[in-house]
C-alpha cells in the first residue's frame, strides 16, 4: 500500500468517476507526495467530485432552467461546473499533474550521455573505473 493511500482515504460518498480519478492520482504521486500535500489532495478530491456531480446534473437537466412563472435562465450548475473545474485545474498544477507540468519536469531533467561511467555501471555495461 502506498504512502498516499495511508495518509488520505477516498471518501465513500464520492462518485465513481472521482474514485477512479483519485486512484490514478494517488498512483501517479506514489512516493513523491509529502504529508503536507494531503490537504491539497483532499481539496482536489472534493473539487473533482463536485465538478462531476454538477456536470452530471447539467447534462441530465440541460443548460436552461425554467422557474414557476416560466422565466428561463441559465442552469446554476453552469457556474458551479466552471468554478469547480477552475479549482481542480489549480490543484492539478500545484501537484504537477498537468501535461504542461510533466513536460516542464522532463525538460529540467538533464540527459545522461552514453559514455557516462555511472550510467554504464548501473546498466551492467562495465565497471566504474
Amino acid at each position: 500500500m502506498s504512502r498516499q493511500k495511508r495518509l488520505i482515504t477516498i471518501d465513500p460518498g464520492c462518485c465513481k468517476e472521482c474514485k477512479r480519478f483519485m486512484k490514478v492520482v494517488l498512483e501517479r504521486l506514489d512516493g513523491t507526495a509529502e504529508p503536507c500535500d494531503m490537504g491539497a489532495l483532499r481539496m482536489l478530491m472534493v473539487s473533482y467530485d463536485m465538478y462531476c456531480k454538477a456536470s452530471e446534473q447539467l447534462i441530465r437537466e440541460g443548460p436552461i432552467v425554467e422557474d414557476r412563472k416560466g422565466h428561463k435562465s441559465p442552469h446554476p450548475a453552469i457556474s458551479l461546473t466552471k468554478s469547480y473545474w477552475t479549482q481542480v485545474a489549480t490543484y492539478m498544477r500545484e501537484l504537477g499533474l498537468t501535461i504542461r507540468a510533466r513536460e516542464h519536469i522532463r525538460s529540467l531533467t538533464p540527459e545522461v550521455s552514453d559514455d557516462n561511467p555511472l550510467k554504464n555501471y548501473l546498466q551492467g555495461d562495465g565497471d566504474m573505473g
